[in-house]
């Protein structure tokens, strides 16, 4: 399938994921909003490949298809992005004030990496058809290497 194809929702498996600096959460979970894995990553090539290894085995055993919704509001997520791309999975960008809203309805609604990539993933559920593709442009690229070397 390519990536621009989008399988009916409840085909999909959703994987929000909160991107920092060093570190990233992801939550996936089906149409329901069912948790079915959360993993912590560093922002590193490797790890990267251990999320898509455990999404593609998480779709595969469920029969759905991954798609990545990123929490990135300081760029921090353009080397997953690129990664995620690269491996020919759909990858949308989820605005953090969606990730607030529904924060802010769950039991307990602190702040952590764990609800906020939770949140991102029902963002996703609901909002996939509306939700801009993750686009990373030269400039991105130059302006987040300028970031790192200051």
């Amino acid at each position: 399938m390519h990536k621009c194809d989008t399988p009916p929702r409840h085909q999909l498996l959703y994987i929000g994921v909160d991107v920092h600096k060093d570190t990233h959460t992801a939550v996936a979970t089906n149409a329901f909003g069912e948790k079915l894995f959360e993993k912590v990553i560093s922002n590193s090539k490797e790890d990267f490949q251990t999320l898509v290894a455990l999404s593609k085995k998480v779709s595969a055993s469920h029969s759905l298809f991954p798609v990545f919704g990123l929490e990135d509001s300081y760029g921090n997520g353009i080397r997953l992005a690129h990664y995620l791309s690269s491996q020919e999975v759909m990858v949308k960008m989820v605005p953090p004030v969606l990730t607030d809203v529904f924060r802010t309805y769950e039991t307990h609604p602190e702040k952590n990496d764990s609800l906020d990539a939770f949140a991102a993933a029902k963002v996703l559920i609901q909002r996939i058809d509306t939700l801009p593709s993750y686009t990373i442009t030269k400039q991105d690229e130059l302006s987040k290497d300028i970031k790192e070397l200051a």
